[in-house]
């Protein structure tokens, strides 16, 4: 006759939770050639700065 085995209850894994840190916000001068909506370069324009990409503008008294 055989030994029973014995039942080994294991604990689950501790779940592994990252930081995620919110982004920095962009300092002025990469507010110039940077989109801040979609990361695409952008093109100034007179007192305008445009992304051609998504088209978000804003006037240079913003920057």
């Amino acid at each position: 006759m055989t030994k029973p085995k014995p039942i080994v209850q294991s604990k689950p894994a501790a779940p592994s939770y990252t930081m995620m840190r919110p982004p920095m916000p962009l300092p002025n001068y990469t507010l110039s050639t940077v989109c801040p909506a979609c990361n695409a370069p952008t093109v100034r324009r007179a007192c305008k700065v445009r992304c051609e990409r998504c088209g978000f503008m804003w006037d240079c008294s913003e920057l």
